[in-house]
């Protein structure tokens, strides 16, 4: 980790690499895997098999792509109780959390008269299929299934499919099944990386194509997605890199808290980005100093240790809005603020995926029980991105009704700028509608 800087001392390279950070290598990575999605474009499950085989070193058949119910049934019997206990409570604080969120998401129209009267409204309409991915492989994350599924129900999809790689027996790992099964999936797909995506976009003799993939994956998943997104064949969440946090943090900040913050987002990655922005000197040269005996406790130790070396970063603010100010530009995807008026500190708040305030809002809270979501934007897309919620698979349609009286006292105004733009089509289509009528 790296030694307690001013903010005010960063050069102005420094200072862009760590607010631009979000740098992945898509002219690397790109031409690697559009042979890869042309091929499952051309040749499905055969394709999917194939490319399972060889990056996944697991060899399938077409029916185990899809995980049957017998599966599922059995996945239960090899998960604790408590861990299905912890997910179904789990699962409960997020649906409650997103049907807050479609509250406010009313269809709605209004009357108005210009003459005549007309009327403009909104209405909500779901994607017909989704489909989340779950990262798996070398290890499990049922959370990730749960936050995905549920908003994608809440919001109406008629098919929920996830999708998640299989581990080294062969299937998806039993807790992410069981996870699924509990946030209402309707089918589970055993297949994951590049090829998953490219068979959820097209479609293939037994994977079902969607209209919208969202979930956490490597940057192949990742790429993967974007290029199929830029074709327009599917929508997608956000174009998610390593996690973050990001701690405001003054004297009144606990340091254990800190420290254990920190370490808890290093272990997730090698790439995973830990930083604290404090008032305080003394807790900067605390942490500097002690989170490297406390890393030492941790079963994740190698990775904690490259993820601090690469991204470990302690700055020191003069006041706490600089601290405010540098991590708006930052836009971490997690936000803690341990200061003595947390609340205060949160209204100067303008980027960030999700904030957790006062010393005992630990981002583990948010990842696993809270209810928020956890799958949110990273590298500082935060600046213009929000969370995964229920408007990720909702599309927002607007529609108007005019009267005759209506349109004819708004053709003057419609005229002067459609001639103005050269679209000379544009006023007849107006003209029309009385030449018609008589």
């Amino acid at each position: 980790m790296k030694k307690p800087k001013r903010l005010k001392d960063l050069s102005v390279e420094d200072y862009e690499r760590i607010i631009y950070r979000f740098r992945f290598q898509f002219e690397e990575i790109i031409p690697r895997i559009i042979p890869v999605i042309n091929e499952v474009k051309e040749k499905g499950d055969e394709a999917v098999l194939n490319f399972t085989e060889k990056f996944d070193k697991v060899r399938l058949s077409p029916k185990s792509l899809i995980i049957s119910k017998e599966k599922i049934k059995k996945a239960y019997k090899k998960v604790p109780s408590s861990l299905v206990l912890s997910l179904e409570k789990m699962s409960h604080q997020v649906k409650e959390f997103h049907r807050s969120q479609l509250e406010i998401r009313k269809n709605w129209s209004t009357t108005r008269n210009l003459s005549g009267s007309y009327t403009l409204g909104e209405f909500f309409s779901p994607v017909e299929k989704a489909a989340i991915y779950v990262p798996g492989g070398k290890a499990s994350y049922p959370s990730t299934a749960i936050m995905g599924c549920i908003p994608a129900k809440l919001a109406g999809v008629s098919e929920v499919i996830v999708c998640s790689p299989p581990s080294f027996n062969g299937e998806i790992t039993p807790e992410v099944i069981v996870a699924s099964h509990i946030a209402g999936a309707d089918v589970l797909i055993n297949a994951g990386g590049v090829q998953a995506i490219a068979a959820l976009a097209y479609g293939t003799q037994t994977i079902p194509g969607v209209d919208v993939i969202a979930g956490p994956g490597n940057i192949y998943v990742t790429c993967a997605k974007a290029y199929l997104a830029s074709l327009g064949k599917i929508g997608i969440d956000c174009i998610a890199g390593p996690s973050e946090v990001l701690i405001i943090a003054d004297d009144s900040a606990p340091l254990q808290s800190v420290i254990w913050d920190m370490l808890a987002q290093a272990e997730h990655d090698e790439a995973s980005w830990s930083v604290l922005v404090t008032t305080s000197d003394k807790l900067a040269w605390d942490v500097y100093s002690k989170i490297k005996e406390e890393k030492e406790f941790t079963q994740r130790k190698n990775i904690i240790t490259s993820s601090l070396g690469k991204n470990g970063l302690i700055f020191l603010a003069d006041t706490i809005e600089e601290a405010v100010e540098f991590a708006n530009k930052f836009a971490p995807e997690h936000l803690e603020i341990m200061t003595e008026n947390p609340d205060k500190v949160l209204s100067l708040v303008k980027s960030a995926g999700s904030v957790f305030l006062g010393p005992f809002s630990p981002v583990a809270a948010g990842d696993y029980f809270t209810g928020c979501n956890h799958i949110l934007p990273t590298g500082g897309s935060a600046r213009f991105l929000s969370g995964l919620s229920v408007d990720t698979f909702l599309r927002r349609i607007s529609y108007q009704k005019l009267s005759s009286d209506t349109l004819l006292k708004m053709k003057e105004y419609i005229a002067n700028i459609a001639l103005q733009e050269g679209f000379e089509a544009h006023l007849k289509s107006i003209e029309s509608r009385w030449k018609i009528s008589r």
